[in-house]
């Protein structure tokens, strides 16, 4: 309040008139001008701080208050998140038991507490995971009922706490009731009465007597958890330690939302109304930095409180902006979609977006007061290049992961389980169709085969002795039957013996291999080696289906291996498969494994989180590669602004969200 306003409203009382007025406050060694009061009195009037005492006053005044009536959805919208519904009016009672539990405020019990909670977290480390352990068992229906009878007493303590401490300082509690903080219930006690203490202590006293109030719970709760043995109670014990500590410290403590933090804050720097105020003094220097104006602050300040001041204000409006968000998108989650829709939009516009707008208008309205100076033209400046930022197409190239592969290999594995009795696989070697790579053996198939042509040997004797011995002559249709069954099963053998010679399907280069030699034993899930068609060479990249359209096919790409080797033959396009994959073969891109592509394990495939699509390109220019190779293509797309592309990441989290 200016010396001018104060004396003003020192001899308001005893003035006859305007005139009289202006003379009386000049006996106080002031002088008012006629428009000064004219704007002071113009003041009192929109603020209704004068006597209403004719009809036509009365009716502008009803006038006003019906325009200040706000309509239920604007009472809605203003109000879903925050609503206070007073239950008790405690003053009376409380008047009547502070008597008995004053002596209370004398003893130094905060000492002996402090000393218990150190005594109580010394415990609980030494039992640390006990402690976290219990936070496992907290979804059963007995857990949630010890939370919510902890939640209740703690919080019943804390604003016990502020009434108790307000009653010291004889200020009347008003009401104490339930408050329903984003549609989650909590309690509240109304101690604006506070406001009239002068003592900046007592009224800290007040707001911080709640917190307080929870730390000494959460101390006393430590320390019983630490002895107590367990059981029902200790759990009990649990809740109310945990939720002390963490309402407590974690949300009446912060300073950006007006809990005990914010008061506590505001009467720790004597600054009184500390948000409205800063709110002012913060737009104040933010229209100074972009436009230079050269206006006063809105009230006379310190270098060091100004500063304090806007960096609270700035700080105050960043943290909103993520609560806000933060809510808009907890109401579109936990709710219905239809309503979340709804909320999520009036939380955007009405708490983040609204009060930008309004600013801007401010700006537009003091456009004739604006003038090419330092600030200004830096404002224009930044401008102008987050506008060129936004809408001028900059990017012309995309980085996507890619492997370097070969359209035609095979991975050679044994028939089945035997012993390695020739190994002539050579690393990166020119292998020929028909070489024979791996010669295994088996010693039950080789000890059958000797048996089969044994039993074979003795059966063909017996035949050709049929031909003079009448008697057996006449069992030689049986004879030759066996006959044809044993040449039959040597035949089978033979090609089951054929199978354990591993030898080349086609021409190529042996990429990965086993490191095994003669004498080893394989199974028929170990891959020998893995053998590729140098000549079929192909690079596949990956791309979201944002890019499908956008890929310039007639451009020369370069393919970059991660460990920063870059392919000499450049790259052209082939063809983009125009159907996304369905799972990832590849499992070194996958984020699962360390690679680039988001990506989920569901069974045994890999899914990527997104449309993905395959782009295969081709050499030029020849290239020796023997085995795969992981790295990443720059494909050359069409320029497209960051404006554009954000409407229409919009566009499609719309559609994707409007299936109801």
């Amino acid at each position: 309040m200016s010396v001018s306003a104060f004396y003003l409203f020192t001899q308001w009382r005893y003035a006859l008139d305007t005139h009289d007025l202006i003379k009386r406050v000049a006996t106080k060694q002031v002088q008012i001008e006629k428009e000064e009061l004219d704007n002071f009195i113009q003041f009192l009037k929109l603020n209704h701080l004068l006597e209403v005492s004719s009809q036509q006053e009365t009716d502008l005044f009803n006038q006003d208050l019906a325009q200040q009536k706000k309509s239920l959805l604007l009472w809605v919208l203003h109000n879903y998140l925050f609503i206070k519904i007073p239950l008790i009016r405690p003053d009376l009672f409380l008047t009547r038991l502070y008597p008995s539990i004053k002596s209370l405020f004398n003893l130094q019990l905060h000492w002996p507490i402090f000393v218990i909670g150190i005594l109580g977290v010394v415990m609980v480390m030494r039992q640390w995971q006990v402690f976290t352990s219990t936070f496992s068992n907290m979804l059963n229906a007995p857990s949630i009922g010890y939370y919510i009878i902890a939640l209740v007493f703690v919080k019943s303590a804390h604003e016990l706490g502020h009434a108790l401490v307000a009653k010291r300082y004889a200020c009347r509690v008003s009401s104490m009731g339930i408050a329903f903080l984003l549609m989650t219930p909590i309690l509240y006690t109304d101690t604006t009465d506070a406001w009239r203490l002068r003592s900046r202590f007592q009224r800290l006293s007040i707001v911080t007597a709640g917190v307080r109030v929870e730390i000494y719970i959460a101390c006393v709760a430590t320390f019983l958890w630490g002895i107590l043995p367990d059981g029902s109670f200790r759990n009990m014990v649990f809740f109310v330690a945990t939720t002390s500590w963490v309402s407590s410290l974690l949300i009446n403590i912060s300073p950006f939302m007006r809990f005990d933090g914010y008061y506590a804050f505001s009467d720790f720097l004597g600054m009184e109304n500390l948000q409205i105020r800063s709110f002012l003094v913060g737009k104040w220097f933010l229209r100074e930095c972009l436009f230079g104006f050269g206006f006063v602050p809105p009230e006379p300040l310190n270098r060091q409180k100004c500063l304090l001041m806007v960096v609270y204000a700035w700080c105050t409006w960043l943290y909103r902006l993520f609560i806000f968000i933060g809510i808009a998108f907890l109401v579109y989650f936990f709710t219905f979609k239809l309503l979340g829709v709804v909320l999520f939009v009036v939380e955007v516009l009405w708490f983040v977006l609204l009060p930008i707008i309004k600013e801007v208008f401010v700006w537009h309205k003091l456009r004739s007061q604006m003038s090419l100076n330092r600030a200004s033209f830096i404002t224009l400046s930044i401008m102008l290049a987050l506008i060129a930022l936004l809408v001028i197409p900059w990017r012309t190239t995309v980085s996507v992961p890619a492997v370097m592969t070969f359209e035609r290999y095979i991975s050679l594995y044994p028939s089945e389980e035997s012993e390695i009795i020739s190994w002539q696989i050579t690393p990166n070697a020119r292998i020929e169709k028909g070489q024979g790579l791996v010669e295994l053996s088996v010693a039950e198939l080789e000890k059958e085969m000797a048996l089969t042509r044994t039993k074979l040997d003795h059966l063909n004797l017996k035949w050709q002795r049929s031909g003079v011995d009448a008697n057996e002559r006449s069992s030689g249709l049986v004879l030759k039957t066996e006959i044809a069954r044993e040449a039959s099963r040597l035949q089978a053998l033979e090609a089951q013996q054929a199978k354990l010679s591993v030898k080349a399907p086609f021409n190529g280069v042996i990429g990965e291999w086993l490191p095994l030699e003669r004498g080893d034993y394989v199974t028929p899930h170990m891959s020998l080696a893995t053998l590729y068609d140098d000549q079929s060479v192909l690079i596949k990249a990956y791309i979201s289906g944002q890019l499908v359209t956008k890929v310039q096919t007639d451009k020369v790409s370069r393919f970059i291996a991660n460990d920063g080797t870059v392919l000499e033959s450049a790259l052209v396009i082939d063809k983009i498969i125009p159907t996304s994959i369905t799972q990832l073969n590849i499992l070194g891109l996958s984020s699962l494994y360390g690679g680039a592509i988001a990506s989920q394990q569901l069974e045994e495939s890999i899914i990527p989180n997104e449309a993905i699509y395959e782009v295969h390109l081709k050499l030029k220019g020849e290239t020796q590669l023997t085995t795969q190779a992981l790295g990443k293509v720059n494909l050359f797309v069409k320029p497209e602004s960051y404006l554009m592309k954000g409407l229409r990441h919009l566009y499609g989290v719309f559609i994707k969200e409007s299936a109801f």
